[in-house]
């Protein structure tokens, strides 16, 4: 059994980490922070502060990097959730492992919901000249679930009590997990397929954009984030079988090339006045965009020598990063907003500039975070 396989079985845990793991699911979060900060200058999606000068949109190309972002990166967040959540299962009873959840995730959303997030909203009503008082009060007033990025935390929570449930109550599923290659891509497609049809429904009472309360979801990208989970608890099983056999460097590379192809073909019938057929094409895009793209981002991590050793502490300090970055963003977008002005190319160097920036100063800004005393056992 080859090393990197070996160690994404239940391990002892003063074991080595997995590093090309631990790598991809940092370089995703700073992928979600260039993602947040493209919202603010012409790229579709709801954020906090929405520049004036760039109102959603009004960049194809940063409306095309969101679109191909939220086809994958936050269904590869939850695959990679799953399979660690499943290594914590190994080693700790139902008791213990919910506790440890509710003490790491539950208490950050908590207290990010509660301070952080309307700290965040204080910085765009200030620059917005809104009265801070009466837009608080009404925040809280009308507080119905999780507000923010720590939606990703919450609904992981949540998948999480379900699975140690049904891991420690219920009998195996053992025969559901594919152990042949033919098995694997017979269930990849089958799983696909039940995930483009369902969403396909789903979207016509919850479009995308939609959130649901308490736990802020889209619903729309609900079935591709529970399939994801659940293949990544079996990801120590099936990874000889969705890694890409050579060349993921050029599969990466060829998915992403389709993906932006294929993304402005199927808007067409949008522009056509034709929702319904579009909507129909997005469910097919956007999961085989999951699939293709993330299978092979994963391969190139799990094969590329840079990847696979350790990045420093980058790893360590990507959970706080995650946690701090909306405010490190809005910030910065506010500030850049107000020294650049309006134009399609300057909303493209806007994002570059503020991303940059976001990546590199949310992860010093957890750095410091982490080290305040307490902090650190919980993230």
């Amino acid at each position: 059994m080859s090393g990197e396989l070996a160690a994404l079985l239940p391990r002892p845990i003063h074991d080595p980490r997995v590093h090309f793991i631990d790598n991809l699911r940092s370089t995703l979060v700073a992928l979600v922070i260039f993602h947040h900060a493209a919202l603010s200058f012409g790229g579709i999606g709801s954020w906090p502060y929405i520049s004036p000068h760039h109102p959603p949109q009004s960049s194809p190309i940063l409306s095309a990097f969101v679109a191909v972002n939220q086809s994958y990166f936050m269904g590869m967040l939850f695959f990679i959730s799953g399979h660690l959540s499943a290594i914590s299962a190994s080693r700790k009873n139902w008791s213990a492992f919910c506790v440890d959840k509710l003490k790491r995730i539950g208490i950050p959303v908590v207290v990010y919901t509660l301070l952080v997030h309307p700290l965040v909203l204080g910085v765009v009503w200030w620059s917005h000249q809104t009265p801070i008082y009466p837009a608080l009060t009404v925040y809280y007033r009308t507080l119905n679930g999780v507000r923010g990025p720590v939606w990703y935390l919450a609904v992981l929570l949540f998948f999480d009590l379900i699975y140690i449930t049904v891991r420690t109550f219920l009998p195996p599923f053992s025969f559901l997990v594919p152990n042949s290659a033919a098995r694997y891509r017979a269930t990849a497609t089958v799983s696909i397929l039940i995930v483009i049809v369902g969403s396909y429904f789903i979207r016509l009472s919850h479009p995308v954009g939609r959130v649901t309360p308490p736990l802020a979801i889209q619903l729309a990208y609900a079935l591709q984030y529970v399939l994801a989970y659940t293949a990544g608890t079996c990801l120590s099983s099936i990874q000889p079988y969705l890694l890409v056999s050579s060349h993921p460097g050029r599969a990466l590379a060829l998915a992403y090339f389709f993906a932006v192809i294929s993304l402005a073909v199927i808007t067409i019938p949008l522009r056509m006045g034709m929702k319904s057929l579009f909507d129909l094409f997005y469910a097919f895009w956007n999961e085989l965009c999951f699939y293709f793209i993330g299978t092979a981002l994963y391969s190139f991590f799990h094969d590329w020598s840079h990847t696979t050793k350790r990045w420093g502490n980058t790893a360590r300090y990507s959970y706080a990063a995650y946690l701090l970055h909306a405010l490190v963003l809005v910030c910065l977008q506010i500030l850049v907003d107000r020294v650049g002005g309006p134009g399609m190319v300057f909303g493209v160097v806007k994002t570059l500039i503020v991303g940059t920036l976001g990546v590199c100063i949310s992860w010093a800004a957890a750095w410091v975070f982490v080290c305040v005393p307490g902090v650190g056992k919980i993230v």
